[in-house]
């Protein structure tokens, strides 16, 4: 049940992005394992900032803008991400995983997502591999921090 196809799909993740529920529950009943990363806000303030700019041009550009009054591509316009309501860009579909995340998103939040989406968030939209590694995972999210008018002060 933790199998991964080539592209990092699990069987999960897939039915859940398919709607199938029944699927889906049977799966978690069965030993699905969902990884939770180490916590990382404590990180932040010694992150690398230009390194996670690096990161954040070379794994998510190209579906992300991250300009005030950018509008959105294929993903979300993550100006402001940092402390912003889950799933709550407009004209964006959203799936019903990340739907069900309450709050805004938080240091660890981001964590949690960014390392693996597909295997934290089974039927996320977002089909990509994750950030595996903690500090490049740690410099992205400290970018991302710095995306904003006000940003939410660091831990």
């Amino acid at each position: 049940v933790n199998a991964k196809t080539k592209d990092g799909k699990t069987p999960l993740h897939l039915a859940k992005f398919k709607g199938l529920r029944e699927i889906a529950d049977y799966l978690m009943s069965h030993g699905v394992i969902l990884p939770t990363p180490s916590p990382i806000s404590m990180k932040l303030a010694t992150a690398d900032i230009e390194k996670g700019r690096t990161s954040f041009t070379r794994l998510c550009a190209g579906c992300h803008n991250v300009e005030p009054q950018g509008g959105t591509k294929t993903g979300p316009n993550l100006w402001s991400v940092v402390g912003r309501d889950k799933a709550s860009m407009t004209k964006m579909r959203y799936s019903d995983t990340l739907l069900g995340w309450e709050g805004v998103w938080t240091y660890e939040d981001l964590n949690k997502y960014l390392l693996e989406p597909m295997v934290t968030t089974p039927g996320v939209y977002m089909e990509m591999p994750g950030v595996p590694d903690e500090t490049e995972r740690v410099n992205l999210i400290a970018y991302l921090h710095t995306l904003s008018d006000k940003p939410i002060p660091l831990p």
